[in-house]
């Protein structure tokens, strides 16, 4: 699914996106998390543009840490699902019965 575009008036364009695979550490992503979720200012260059379209200027009610709570218990329910996934299509087939060998017939 594509975002809309900005010109239709539904929905703001990505601005840009992550993700984190699950060989990526748990504490690697909530670091990014919890700096993603840092209500600091950011150092900016003099004239850099900081302004986008789709800024919203009210700060959000949760605090930082419900916002890395929420991402991470949402990353390890993905990594679980994907997991038992993996586990559903390399599941190995059960092993057929073994073949009789044909007995030569008696003579008479």
């Amino acid at each position: 699914m594509r975002p809309a575009s900005p010109a239709t008036g539904s929905s703001p364009a990505r601005v840009w996106h992550a993700y984190f695979d699950e060989d990526v550490p748990a504490h690697l992503v909530g670091a990014f998390l919890t700096a993603l979720a840092d209500r600091s200012p950011l150092q900016r260059g003099m004239y850099d543009r900081t302004g986008h379209y789709s800024a919203v200027q009210e700060p959000s009610p949760l605090r930082p840490q419900q916002v890395v709570d929420a991402h991470t218990a949402r990353i390890e329910s993905l990594r679980a699902r994907a997991r038992s996934a993996r586990k559903q299509q390399t599941k190995p087939a059960p092993t057929p019965a073994p073949a009789h060998t044909a007995q030569p017939a008696a003579r008479r």
